[in-house]
């Protein structure tokens, strides 16, 4: 078990820092605490002698690699007959020294998620930016098997940090021009291999916070006949992350570099320094497709959850055809300001 530390501490009295402008993630830290914590906390790394021995190690590094060179080729980066493969047996061997994993959540939903949404693999809806080919693996790291009954739930900031489907002060410049747009918003199935796939822009960046996605994984959902889901249990709600090398490269490019916000960095997000504590690594994986970031990027990450897990993550907004509309008594509602959630109060996981 991992014991509250100095730098836990030192962490938490620091958060001046604000988890969206004007809010406050002593909530969010206490939360990655917990789960950090927890007595039962599996990693994917827990998991590495049966994934590697019954093949869905060498499986996966064969698909993501042939599944990069397809997108190479796509853009006109590649022949067809030049697929190069790196030694499965090094991947196997690498396998789950840095890897996402949660058994609790990592960080809480915030205050900006929108329930409702697609199922849709492309969910850029006109945004501009870099564009990242993402994959997501589940494992379930109680039997670790992938997960194959399961819907991952996306959804992150555009280029100049802003989200849709919400208006709020701090989120852009707070208008309602968002609200009508479920723009980089979505949903997938895990396939056989328990992936999700889908097709999104690397986030940009607002004031208090590293550019990040996020995450939640539903279980036991029906999928409706407007092809959403309803019912079933949710397991994780998390964050990724993108490399600081490379953040920096794409913040230089249009329209990342017109955003005059403040950015954080990686290094002075307190969220970020708990999601990379207890072997875990938040980070996504991400190849370039062509040599510019420009070109298109493909990433993956492997997260590992408990699908008995139950967490009760609140949406500030639920997705209609005529846009975002408020879920009536949403812990969200009136942020940064008046919303119950906004403080730094412990909202302790639930199982």
């Amino acid at each position: 078990m991992v014991q509250f530390s100095q730098a836990f501490a030192a962490i938490l009295l620091a958060t001046g820092v604000v988890a969206h402008p004007g809010g406050n993630i002593n909530k969010e830290i206490m939360r990655r605490q917990a789960h950090l914590d927890h007595p039962q906390r599996r990693t994917v790394q827990s998991c590495k002698r049966d994934l590697v021995e019954s093949g869905w190690v060498r499986e996966q590094h064969m698909r993501r690699e042939a599944r990069l060179h397809e997108l190479r080729v796509a853009a006109g980066f590649a022949k067809p007959h030049e697929l190069v493969r790196r030694d499965p047996a090094e991947a196997e061997a690498n396998y789950g020294e840095a890897a996402a994993c949660t058994l609790d959540p990592e960080a809480t939903e915030g205050p900006y998620w929108v329930s409702g949404e697609l199922i849709r693999q492309d969910i850029l809806t006109g945004e501009k930016g870099v564009v990242v080919h993402l994959d997501i693996n589940v494992i379930d790291t109680t039997g670790c098997k992938p997960v194959t009954n399961a819907y991952v739930e996306m959804w992150g900031c555009n280029a100049t940090g802003v989200y849709t489907g919400v208006a709020a002060k701090g989120n852009g410049d707070g208008s309602k021009s968002a609200i009508t747009t479920n723009a980089l918003r979505g949903l997938q199935p895990t396939a056989q291999n328990g992936t999700a796939t889908f097709i999104t822009l690397i986030p940009g960046h607002y004031v208090g916070r590293a550019n990040h996605l996020h995450t939640i994984i539903h279980h036991g959902a029906t999928l409706l006949p407007n092809n959403t889901i309803s019912g079933g249990t949710i397991s994780h709600v998390g964050q990724f992350y993108v490399d600081q090398t490379m953040l920096t490269e794409v913040e230089k490019t249009t329209p990342y570099s017109t955003n005059k916000q403040t950015q954080t960095k990686n290094a002075q997000d307190a969220l970020f320094n708990m999601g990379k504590q207890g072997g875990d690594d938040p980070v996504l994986k991400i190849s370039r497709i062509g040599s510019k970031v420009e070109d298109g990027l493909y990433a993956t990450i492997d997260v590992g959850v408990n699908p008995k897990a139950r967490q009760n993550p609140q949406p500030v907004n639920m997705w209609t055809d005529k846009g975002g509309i408020a879920i009536p008594n949403s812990p969200w509602a009136g942020y940064p300001d008046s919303c119950r959630y906004c403080g730094g109060g412990f909202r302790p996981p639930t199982e």
